[in-house]
């Protein structure tokens, strides 16, 4: 379903790459006023839409702000429609119990335009899936479709002949976001395919801050302020959740995004890290653990902070009591469960740690939810697979999953007409990363440099909580 609205709702862009990379709400019947193929306009990286006919704003050869193609595509033709699937059952797995309705009415539609076919889903909790999916879906030949964890899980399943290349399939070249790919591939094949862009910034309640007046915080020292006033006027800065590291660590997304001079420098530093060549205690690291310290001091976090569970730090902010979640857009759905009243009330915003407002970086974006196929899996389970992909990738199909599930995603023409979606969406006018978390391949060091900087928030000194996690960390490389 298409929905008739201006472009200007909406300003996009995935830094490095906007010309392939924005998702935006398509426009019906052509562009807004002013938005034609040559005109003069003002903002680098706004895009019209995700469709083959969708311009972007960008510099001519004159150096000139354009309305300029955009190749969204690895083609630049327009999306295929679902390949037809053979007789027969497979499983689909992943960890996503709450978007089982969902997929639950995906699959009733597509078996029906599919006689014959039948699709279960085997679903596990996140941090099972990641510490036995792959194994146990390895050797079971229904298991034809399966997702992964970008980074670890992924780099797990590329590197022992998990997946089924995708490389030349015509959905890969023509229905998805080049531009987003990267997550899915290895040693220059398509393997996996992801269909979810998440945003891993702090999400903000736009009511409280206008009924305070504040502005949001552009570079470190603003949000130092932002967390002294905000707890002078009775609220919990942000409502962070030290008590659960999946959601507690995804801070260190904007920690990290501006804490080298170049994507190299960073990916060798992290590498060196994860490898055991560099303790956790080296002086960069160290600088950024201290900003950790810096925001705990300024009152940022919750009291007790590190007994805080997912659970209340969703409360603290679906109830008003913390005008920042510091997770991300993938935390939008439960909170609009948890209140409805949320919805439509929820922005998002970068987080620089650094005092530049021109930084490199200013928001995080990542890729995920990897869709593939096992390469061990039956001829005709394999076939079905294929198939059932090829189903998800289509616009309709993505539509109706991400105005369900308010998760972006990485397929062209969707119409995103969830408002907390729409709101959300301006993140992509920022300069974004690839979120640096996933880097770490070996879970063992992250999680155990992960707890070092918790344990930072929880009032341990930066040296004695860098130190005991080096020493951690040295038992898992």
């Amino acid at each position: 379903m298409k929905v008739s609205m201006s472009a200007k709702a909406f300003r996009l862009l995935l830094a490095g790459a906007f010309a392939a990379s924005v998702t935006v709400l398509p426009i019906s019947g052509g562009f807004a006023a002013g938005e034609t193929l040559g005109a003069k306009c003002t903002n680098e990286g706004e895009s019209t839409g995700t469709f083959s006919t969708s311009l972007v704003c960008a510099k001519n050869s004159a150096g000139r702000l354009v309305w300029t193609k955009v190749k969204l595509s690895a083609s630049n033709l327009k999306p295929v429609n679902a390949l037809r699937a053979p007789r027969g059952s497979i499983e689909f797995w992943h960890w996503r119990a709450e978007d089982k309705a969902w997929f639950d009415k995906i699959i009733a539609d597509f078996e029906t335009l599919n006689p014959g076919v039948k699709i279960s889903q085997v679903i596990s909790n996140s941090v099972d899936y990641q510490a036995t999916g792959i194994q146990k879906a390895r050797t079971n030949k229904k298991a034809a479709l399966f997702t992964t964890f970008r980074g670890a899980q992924f780099n797990t399943a590329a590197t022992t002949d998990f997946y089924t290349d995708l490389t030349n399939e015509q959905f890969t070249k023509r229905n998805v976001i080049k531009s987003m790919m990267g997550a899915g591939q290895y040693q220059g094949k398509q393997l996996g395919i992801p269909y979810q862009s998440l945003f891993n910034n702090p999400i903000y309640n736009i009511e409280i801050f206008k009924k305070e007046g504040w502005k949001l915080p552009k570079k470190f020292s603003e949000w130092i302020s932002y967390c002294k006033t905000a707890k002078a006027a009775g609220y919990t800065p942000m409502a962070w959740m030290g008590g659960f590291r999946a959601q507690a660590g995804q801070i260190i997304n904007s920690a990290l995004m501006n804490t080298a001079s170049t994507d190299a420098l960073l990916a060798s530093r992290i590498t060196a890290i994860d490898t055991g060549k560099e303790p956790i205690t080296t002086a960069w690291f160290k600088e950024m653990a201290e900003k950790y310290a810096e925001l705990r001091d300024a009152g940022c976090f919750p009291a007790n902070p590190t007994g805080v569970t997912e659970a209340a730090g969703n409360a603290l902010f679906a109830t008003g009591k913390a005008p920042i979640l510091p997770t991300g857009s993938f935390s939008m759905g439960g909170i609009v469960t948890l209140e409805p009243k949320m919805s439509g009330n929820m922005g998002i915003t970068g987080m620089n740690w650094t005092e530049d407002v021109n930084a490199r970086y200013t928001g995080i974006t990542n890729n995920t939810f990897i869709l593939g196929v096992n390469k061990n899996a039956g001829k005709t389970e394999q076939q079905i697979a294929r198939a059932f992909m090829s189903y998800l990738l289509t616009g309709p199909v993505a539509t109706y999953y991400a105005n369900s599930s308010k998760q972006h995603v990485t397929v062209l023409d969707v119409s995103y007409t969830d408002v907390n979606l729409r709101n959300t969406s301006s993140i992509m006018s920022e300069r974004l990363v690839l979120a640096p978390r996933f880097q770490f391949l070996n879970i063992g060091v992250r999680d155990a440099l992960e707890d070092a900087l918790i344990a930072i928030v929880g009032g341990t000194s930066v040296d004695k909580a860098l130190t005991d996690g080096a020493a951690v960390i040295k038992t898992k490389v």
